[in-house]
């Protein structure tokens, strides 16, 4: 089956479309700029030319201003079954903009890949990952626990992770881009005996299941995760660690981490990687959207 994908630049982009490379026909993709105008015509005309079976859309969420508009993806639509992939369906400043799409018809199906079940989309799944990136033999895991990300300046999750790291009770990756640095990013995480995971949406009034999840899962490594994220609905709670954000709680990220040994993270890891590899694969993940076309 071949598919278009007309997206936005960032990286996690090109995470997803590689999930769905690695299963499918290789698929094309085409990008616009939210920061120039958009030429709603000339993505039509090169989208006819691909002659796809499906299309997927990514954008943000900043109105048709900065956006295709709805004309033109309802010319998409004429095409070929066409699916709204929403990162952050979850963060409730996307909720208004489902509901517009809806009632524009802009696509046959929307689809929030966030892991929220309470997004109004269509379909709620979790993000698809190429596992092929984390295959073969992997590096000596000398890292207890670690994360591979981002800081900005206070934000929840540099309110969480600067004190871990100030007390050396993990070590971080500033990740960069995909082109540059994703094989670095992976071989980083099959370095880590166990990932710790911030689950805050972009707004940070809620919680979602990061593509990081899934990640570590490929990467045989256990997982710490916020006790209020929904990744506990995607995957059995005990097969990975939690812990609360709150100053006093017993179960705060550092007394959680200085409490485990190798043995209990080595059996844990051993227990989330089967189950992710078992039931994340791309064709999983993708057929369940395309099941509903």
């Amino acid at each position: 089956m071949k598919a278009v994908f007309v997206t936005t630049e960032p990286d996690d982009v090109t995470n997803v479309i590689a999930a769905w490379d690695f299963w499918n026909v290789k698929s094309t993709r085409i990008t616009f700029d939210y920061r120039e105008p958009i030429d709603g015509d000339d993505i039509v005309e090169r989208v006819s030319a691909a002659c796809p079976d499906v299309i997927f859309y990514i954008g943000g969420v900043g109105g048709e201003i900065y956006l295709p508009s709805f004309k033109t993806l309802r010319e998409l639509k004429e095409m070929a079954p066409s699916i709204n992939l929403i990162f952050d369906g979850g963060d409730e400043p996307w909720h208004a903009m489902i509901e517009d799409y809806r009632r524009e018809k802009c696509f046959d199906l929307q689809v929030n890949i966030d892991g929220r079940k309470d997004c109004p989309a269509d379909f709620n799944t979790t993000a698809p990952v190429n596992p092929s990136f984390f295959d073969g033999k992997g590096p000596e895991k000398d890292i207890f626990c670690g994360i591979s990300g981002a800081l900005s300046e206070g934000d929840k999750r540099t309110n969480i992770i600067r004190p871990l790291l100030a007390e050396g009770l993990i070590k971080m990756r500033l990740r960069d881009s995909v082109e540059d640095g994703f094989s670095e990013h992976v071989t980083f995480m099959r370095r880590c005996q166990m990932i710790i995971n911030t689950s805050f949406t972009g707004s940070g009034k809620t919680h979602h299941v990061k593509q990081r999840v899934f990640e570590t899962g490929f990467a045989g490594a256990a997982l710490l995760e916020d006790i209020e994220s929904p990744t506990r609905d995607w995957i059995p709670p005990e097969y990975f660690f939690t812990y609360e954000d709150a100053r006093f709680s017993p179960t705060r990220p550092s007394e959680v981490i200085k409490n485990l040994n190798t043995e209990e993270v080595t059996e844990k890891a051993g227990l989330f990687q089967e189950y992710v590899r078992t039931h994340y694969t791309p064709q999983q993940v993708y057929g369940g959207m395309l099941d509903l076309l």
